[in-house]
C-alpha cells in the first residue's frame, strides 16, 4: 500500500512540476511594455534627463514621452541644447529646443525601454554620490503612480541611458564640461 501511495505521490509531483514549468515559460512571454499602461489612452510615461554640460550649473535636457497610440506604442523625443554662458534668472542654462522626433516603437525598442527601467531601479542600490554636479535621470507616469529617479556621475547611469539611445536610433550623450 505504501508503494502505491509513493508512486502516486511521485506522479503527482512530476505532473505538478511540469505544469509549473509550463506556466513559468508561458508567463515569461507575458512581459510586455504595453502592460505598464492602463487600458485607456490617457496613460503616458515620461523619461527626463539632464546632463552636466555646464558643470554644477546643469546642462542640456532630453525628454522622452512614451504613449499608447491605437494598438502601437509611440515615442516622442525632444533634445534641448544650451550655451553655458546664457543663463536665466535662477542661474540655470537656458534650454533651446534642438531636435524633435516621433516614431512607433518596435518590439526590440520596447524591450530596451524595459531594460532601461530595470537598470535604473538596480542603480538605486549603488552608493549615493555627494556633489554639486551630476546627471539626473527620471521616469514617471502621468497618473503619479510611477516615479523613479537617480542622480550622480556614476558612468553606469550614463551608459544605461546611452544604450537606450542607441536602441532607439538616437544620438548618445557625450558630456563635454565647459
Amino acid at each position: 500500500m505504501k508503494i502505491i501511495y509513493l508512486i502516486c505521490l511521485l506522479s503527482f509531483i512530476g505532473c505538478t512540476n511540469k505544469e509549473i514549468s509550463e506556466k513559468n515559460n508561458s508567463g515569461q512571454s507575458k512581459y510586455s511594455f504595453e502592460n505598464i499602461f492602463s487600458y485607456n489612452k490617457e496613460d503616458t510615461i515620461f523619461i527626463k534627463s539632464r546632463f552636466t554640460d555646464c558643470g554644477e550649473w546643469g546642462g542640456h535636457e532630453e525628454f522622452i514621452k512614451v504613449y499608447r497610440l491605437e494598438r502601437k506604442i509611440g515615442l516622442t523625443y525632444i533634445k534641448y541644447k544650451v550655451t553655458c554662458g546664457n543663463i536665466d534668472s535662477s542661474g540655470s542654462p537656458i534650454q533651446t529646443k534642438n531636435i524633435t522626433r516621433n516614431f512607433i516603437l518596435s518590439d526590440s525598442q520596447q524591450l530596451s525601454l524595459m531594460t532601461y527601467f530595470n537598470n535604473l531601479m538596480k542603480f538605486k542600490f549603488i552608493d549615493k554620490e555627494l556633489g554639486n554636479s551630476g546627471n539626473s535621470f527620471l521616469i514617471e507616469d502621468s497618473k503619479g503612480k510611477l516615479r523613479l529617479s537617480q542622480y550622480g556621475n556614476n558612468i553606469q547611469l550614463l551608459n544605461n541611458y546611452n544604450s537606450l539611445m542607441k536602441s532607439l536610433g538616437l544620438s548618445k550623450v557625450i558630456i563635454e564640461n565647459k
